[in-house]
């Protein structure tokens, strides 16, 4: 299954137009610096929420929602969210399934830092936007807890650099016969907890009735395991292979949070789901181009880069998201066309982002041909770089903030 999208979707990549993208609209640059000092002082009112949460000050409700009144209206005013989008991203059902989130992560396990929670949440948000185009009640199931949180500690054993690469294999063959079925001894306390995640999953998917979900789950494995590929042997691939391992990546991921959302799914929505995935994994190698060049990773974008301008390359990218959005047709929950230009909304803005942060990657003539669409100058981009930093911008800043308080209040 996972094979045949990425020969589709390689195919649909390599077909897409190298043309710039259509955005509209254009911002002067007193628009610019208005949107600048908007956005400065909002970042001020960030910065004396998060003191006084560092100093354990509690927060009332009032508190709280004039925190998201200033919020919302920075993404209103100083991005160009609409009242609809930003409905859809702050309604307290989407606050209160944050919350829930949390607590349930301090309760499976009282050390896990916030940053894993946080990591954990922003796959449960995807989930939950799935959710909302399936027609599906938005919650926290046992499952979609689980899957969000097993990739922090994945990811936590697979970074370390105190375990051998030797014993990162073991645990990797351990972990994918778990996912098959098999019932191990957690061998430490990592393995314990994720051992216990899967169990989740057990628990409201049955191994006999919902075999696709298990699939999903091994798909992403191997094609995580087959990701490393694009360090260990990046002279031995060549460029086509790179893009396919990418989208395999991704696409395999987002595939399976749609299995653990619903259980089945029909093929038009695996196409989707597989191509939802896969063009978020360019859009995150897109604003990884950077690091990962630094580190010897290869990707679509990394290899090139700075050697030859990426312009088509992300021209090629943007396309290829209008692709995928099409084909949003294929389901029948609610607000889709809303969630679509939410989704539109948010990419324009994250490649916008991702040129004015390493300018360097692009020719002079489109650099300055993208900044005439950013609501901000690029300079000031990368003079704020850690607010602008994927995950942890804007968009994130409230949920962040409020769960980080619902963490100190389950600590005390």
């Amino acid at each position: 299954m996972i094979q045949n999208y990425t020969e589709q979707y390689a195919e649909i990549w390599e077909q897409c137009s190298i043309q710039m993208p259509g955005f509209s609209k254009k911002y002067s640059k007193v628009e610019k610096l208005s949107r600048e000092k908007f956005l400065d002082q909002f970042l001020n009112t960030v910065k004396v929420f998060r003191k006084d949460r560092i100093r354990g000050k509690s927060f009332t409700d009032a508190d709280q929602q004039l925190f998201l009144r200033n919020t919302r209206e920075f993404l209103r005013n100083g991005l160009d969210f609409t009242e609809g989008q930003l409905e859809l991203m702050f309604s307290d059902e989407m606050v209160e399934i944050t919350r829930s989130f949390v607590r349930q992560s301090k309760a499976f396990d009282p050390d896990l830092a916030f940053n894993d929670i946080f990591q954990a949440c922003r796959n449960m948000w995807i989930m939950n936007g799935l959710q909302l185009i399936m027609g599906i009640p938005m919650q926290v199931t046992s499952s979609i807890f689980a899957y969000s949180m097993l990739y922090p500690y994945t990811d936590n054993l697979i970074d370390d650099p105190n375990i051998s690469s030797f014993e990162k294999l073991v645990f990797s063959e351990r972990f994918r016969d778990r996912l098959s079925g098999v019932i191990l001894d957690p061998q430490n306390k990592t393995e314990n907890a994720i051992f216990r995640l899967v169990g989740m999953i057990e628990g409201e998917y049955s191994r006999n009735d919902f075999p696709e979900v298990y699939e999903s789950l091994l798909g992403i494995h191997d094609a995580q395991t087959n990701s490393l590929k694009l360090l260990q042997q990046k002279d031995q691939i060549d460029e086509t292979e790179i893009l396919k391992i990418c989208l395999a990546k991704g696409g395999a991921s987002v595939l399976a949070d749609g299995y653990l959302v619903a259980g089945k799914l029909t093929e038009a929505q695996r196409y989707f789901l597989y191509g939802y995935g896969a063009y978020l994994q360019l859009l995150d190698d897109i604003q990884d181009v950077e690091e990962d060049h630094s580190a010897g990773l290869m990707t679509v974008f990394s290899g090139p880069a700075f050697r030859a301008p990426l312009d088509e390359k992300l021209n090629k990218t943007y396309w290829f998201g209008e692709h995928v959005m099409e084909s949003l047709a294929f389901f029948d929950g609610q607000h889709i066309e809303l969630f679509k230009s939410l989704m539109r909304r948010s990419m324009d803005l994250f490649i916008t982002e991702a040129i004015a942060q390493v300018p360097d990657a692009y020719s002079r003539k489109y650099v300055a041909a993208f900044e005439s669409f950013s609501p901000f100058h690029f300079s000031y981009i990368r003079r704020r770089k850690e607010q602008f930093a994927p995950y942890n911008g804007f968009l994130l800043t409230a949920i962040e903030e409020f769960a980080f308080a619902e963490n100190l209040t389950l600590i005390e």
